[in-house]
């Protein structure tokens, strides 16, 4: 009788026929002790031959690798889910089709950390990240920037910022499928699977973070999360707004509720506005700040003077928003 792999590993992909080699190379050259597979969620691409490249690979490792049936396109949401469905692992790790693993040994480190620690559910790293538009290439990410990666119990911090790249993450299936129903984000309005996913998890599991980069993170102008265009800045920004309201009903914090969440985001969309120099959108929101401190009267003092020139450098200076 065949024996179950360990390891599942989700590589979901839409038109990324030049990447989805390099993704599935990354994964295929892991050096582990414990056994693995790879699901492909090839989302009926349609201007490229993603699907074409996927099942080469999937005839060229027909005892690695699985292909999920052709169909009609699903969306992120129900993609992701069929293949934890169809997954075999006890645990599961997800690449996108243009991130890959930069770190042969991480499934390794991951895997044997969760296997010797029954209170973690989820372990995480750092990472590289590739800007695909300006080719800037920044090494160990959360190093670099000296940002504080949170492990334990980490819900109020995950709440203010999903600091969690998806590609870094590997969790115990086990908890996902108690706990995270991703019909239910899908019908709630959430256009991301993982943020829920990790807030969700955060209260039934402790975090662990590992200060070894093991993957590279691909961002492009194009992306909802890094987007110059501010349509989709706002877009992405309210929909996590949306998710932490959904989160803070559920699981209550004291001192935060939904106004204390809006002025967040209002301030959130002023600095991302002002650094990518849209200045009547960052006005827009500035006038939703209510003052209740020095800093916000500064904030919104800024917006509306000259000075929102040079604050716009000093962000940009500074990696800011």
């Amino acid at each position: 009788m065949e024996k179950s792999p360990l390891i599942s590993v989700i590589v979901l992909c839409y038109n990324q026929e030049n990447t989805i080699g390099r993704t599935l190379d990354s994964i295929i050259d892991q050096k582990t002790n414990y056994s693995y597979e790879i699901i492909i969620g090839e989302d009926a691409s349609p201007k490229d031959n993603t699907r074409a490249v996927c099942e080469e690979y999937a005839i060229k490792y027909p005892n690695l690798i699985y292909l999920m049936p052709k169909q009609a396109n699903k969306g992120l949401l129900q993609n992701y889910s069929d293949c934890i469905l169809q997954s075999k692992g006890k645990y599961i790790a997800t690449c996108a089709g243009d991130d890959w693993w930069s770190n042969p040994d991480k499934l390794e480190l991951q895997v044997s950390f969760l296997e010797n620690n029954n209170d973690y559910g989820v372990v995480y790293t750092d990472l590289s990240v590739i800007n695909v538009d300006t080719k800037e290439f920044l090494k160990d990410f959360n190093t670099s920037n000296h940002k504080h990666m949170p492990s334990g119990e980490i819900y109020k911090e995950l709440l203010f910022e999903n600091k969690i790249s998806a590609c870094t993450a590997l969790f115990k299936k086990q908890l996902f499928l108690e706990n995270v129903d991703l019909s239910e984000f899908k019908s709630l309005g959430f256009i991301m699977e993982d943020y829920p996913m990790w807030l969700e998890l955060s209260n039934q599991t402790k975090f662990k973070y590992l200060p070894v980069s093991t993957s590279t993170y691909s961002v492009g102008d194009g992306s909802l999360s890094n987007n110059n265009e501010f349509g989709k800045i706002e877009e992405f920004e309210l929909n996590c707004n949306l998710i932490r309201k959904h989160f803070i009903s559920k699981y209550p914090l004291n001192g935060i509720d939904d106004r204390y969440l809006d002025r967040n985001l209002y301030k959130t969309l002023v600095l991302r506005g002002t650094v990518r120099k849209h200045y009547n959108e960052a006005r827009f929101y500035a006038k939703k700040i209510q003052i209740n401190s020095v800093k916000d009267f500064m904030l919104k003092t800024i917006c509306f003077t000259p000075a929102i020139f040079l604050f716009s450098k000093y962000l940009k200076h500074i990696k800011c928003a």
